[in-house]
């Protein structure tokens, strides 16, 4: 297995906060840019997946958020690939300041034909970046 983690680390700016703290909105936005960096960096982008397929659209999501992220901290990310069953994966991303956790959040993508829309099975070379569930990023 030859996971693969992608990680960078930004600034939170003013276009990401509302009054009080992060927007949530903020944290999608950050998640999709996770993924995409995390498909170029194992050979796969996004522009590659729809030339090629499959589609991997989101079927559900989920966002915990444990602590106030701010203007101007600095935030880092961490998104990886687990938990594939047959036409399914994970997408997991994991927001920190410092050593403190601020969010994590899981996207289900189910892997289709993306002409017909029918599930396809994950391909060979997505599960060789799997992670097992107990990894530590």
């Amino acid at each position: 297995m030859s996971g693969h983690i992608h990680r960078r680390t930004f600034q939170v700016a003013m276009s990401d906060v509302d009054v009080a703290q992060i927007h949530f909105t903020a944290l999608h936005r950050w998640i999709d840019q996770g993924l995409s960096f995390w498909l170029t960096e194992v050979g796969h982008p996004f522009t590659r997946l729809l030339a090629e397929g499959p589609g991997v659209p989101i079927v559900n999501l989920t966002t915990r958020i444990s602590g106030r992220m701010l203007l101007d901290d600095h935030i880092t990310q961490a998104t990886w690939i687990g938990g594939i069953g047959r036409t399914s994966f994970r997408s997991r991303h994991r927001f920190m300041r410092a050593d403190e956790l601020m969010a994590e959040s899981e996207l289900v993508h189910v892997c289709v034909n993306r002409e017909t829309r029918e599930p396809t099975p994950v391909p060979d070379w997505l599960r060789a970046h799997e992670l097992p569930d107990t990894v530590a990023v």
